[in-house]
């Protein structure tokens, strides 16, 4: 390719305009007025094969077919300019990535990204391969990379990875098996990164899908899911990389039923593995300078793999009070410091509820459904949430009112028969203060107000032995105080 030729805006059809140019290991992007041009390098490697314009415009086309699905407004035709085939797409700025975006991310970003992750999957084909299949090639993959490449990756530490990723790899397989024949192995995007996500106004969309492979892309969509929260942890927006986990969840409780959990912690090495070698093979390519940057990105990818494959005890963390102390609050910004990231699971008795009635967290419920059997089932409801996460080795952080002792020793219970920790906070401040924060809230998941909460201070709790947490003054020093106590 006469690469000058091509930073001429007349053969793009915009004369006189200037010409972008970005290369990757296998495509030249050539921007230019509002079009982006993709073409790909006539190159043949271990994974793909673009050593002829036929190979070339097939997987053009491919990858035209696949990402329209995700971004229809991006994504246009395949044409061909001085006989090579390109892809055509609408143009957007870098600073529209949401890798590009400062000032860290918004909650209500989060539930934007956890709403397309989800629409991701629900369109995305059914495959029919086994998932301990999928996981054990991409594990045998990794081991030998690692242990070919001593120069970064310490031997010992490579054989440490191989025989965790095994041990995961042999007591998850008959669960990986079962999602599969569950219909949640799926061809999907597959790179999942928020690099490949713009802001389109303001909602946020899927872009660049692995194209030239089925096999990649053939996976588990929580190992979907994982690439994504494994970058956003990566790029310090822990609390939010549990937003988008929880609320995945959430959206997609009747796909999951939780157990799936159990596998989080492989998917999660794995990528963090996948990323350690492609940081690693950038740094046997680059210059000193540069090389080292990468040999650090590739050794703290490599490190937190390995951090993901090892035991850890699950938590559960109950916090109780009466309407207006802040719970879900707290709980909320406590969630993601709670076991291994992404971070607790979050089980809301007030988002339980709604689920319960058929209907929207933030429509308003009628009386009736604050009855005794209508709150016992929620409590039923929490408490089997719960527990299908603990049973899956995850953190809990779970929120109600509590106000009842056999209902807190019911939580307490839950980790009877699991190999976890239970702390129990009970958040208490003045009844003003109380009636003031239900009375200004907006668009939650509670429906108590002022009298709800003049009800509940007429309950009798019984003995309540779980920790008292004064919460009278701001969220900031109620979490500096419940930090204290977890010991986060």
């Amino acid at each position: 390719m006469e690469q000058a030729e091509f930073m001429r805006g007349d053969t793009w059809g915009f004369g006189g305009q200037p010409v972008e140019h970005i290369e990757t290991h296998a495509a030249h992007v050539f921007l230019v007025g509002d079009r982006a041009f993709k073409m790909k390098k006539a190159v043949k490697l271990p994974y793909l094969d673009f050593s002829t314009i036929e190979k070339r415009k097939a997987v053009l086309e491919h990858e035209l077919e696949i990402n329209r699905a995700f971004a229809p407004s991006v994504y246009l035709r395949t044409d061909e300019i001085r006989g090579e085939p390109v892809l055509v797409m609408n143009r957007f700025k870098q600073e529209e990535l949401l890798s590009s975006q400062s000032g860290g991310i918004a909650d209500s970003m989060a539930r934007e990204l956890a709403r397309m992750v989800v629409e991701s999957h629900v369109i995305a084909p059914r495959r029919e391969t086994p998932g301990s299949e999928i996981m054990a090639g991409l594990g045998a993959q990794l081991s030998k990379a690692f242990a070919d490449s001593p120069d970064i990756f310490p031997a010992d530490e490579a054989r440490e990875f191989q025989f965790l990723h095994q041990q995961h790899l042999t007591s998850l397989s008959p669960l990986l098996d079962q999602r599969s024949a569950q219909g949640l192995v799926r061809r999907c995007h597959g790179d999942m990164h928020c690099g490949n996500i713009v802001l389109l106004d303001g909602k946020p969309v899927l872009f660049d899908a692995i194209e030239f492979s089925e096999k990649i892309a053939t996976i588990d969509v929580l190992y979907d899911l994982a690439f994504l929260l494994m970058d956003l942890g990566r790029r310090d927006e822990k609390r939010v990389a549990n937003l988008v986990f929880n609320r995945y969840l959430h959206l997609r409780r009747a796909e999951e039923d939780l157990s799936g959990l159990a596998a989080l912690p492989l998917f999660l090495a794995t990528r963090a593995g996948v990323r350690a070698l492609v940081a690693a093979d950038l740094a046997h390519e680059l210059e000193a300078d540069a090389s080292a940057n990468k040999r650090k990105d590739a050794l703290e990818y490599f490190h937190a793999s390995i951090a993901w494959l090892k035991p850890d005890q699950p938590r559960l963390i109950c916090v109780g009070g009466l309407s207006g102390s802040g719970k879900s609050t707290l709980a909320a910004r406590l969630a993601h410091d709670i076991g291994l990231a992404p971070g607790a699971l979050h089980v809301r008795s007030d988002v339980e509820r709604k689920v319960l009635a058929g209907v929207d967290e933030t429509v308003h419920l009628p009386p009736e459904s604050y009855s005794a059997a209508a709150s016992a089932a929620t409590y039923r409801a929490i408490f089997q949430r719960a527990d299908a996460a603990l049973k899956a080795g995850h953190s809990v952080v779970l929120d109600a009112v509590f106000a009842r002792e056999d209902e807190r020793d019911a939580a307490e219970e839950l980790v009877r028969s699991v190999n976890a920790r239970f702390t129990g906070l009970w958040l208490a401040a003045p009844s003003a203060i109380l009636k003031s924060r239900v009375t200004g809230r907006r668009g939650d998941a509670s429906d108590a107000d002022a009298a709800v909460v003049e009800k509940q201070l007429g309950y009798q709790p019984g003995e309540i032995r779980w920790k008292k947490v004064d919460v009278s003054g701001s969220v900031a020093a109620s979490e500096t105080l419940v930090r204290k106590i977890l010991q986060l």
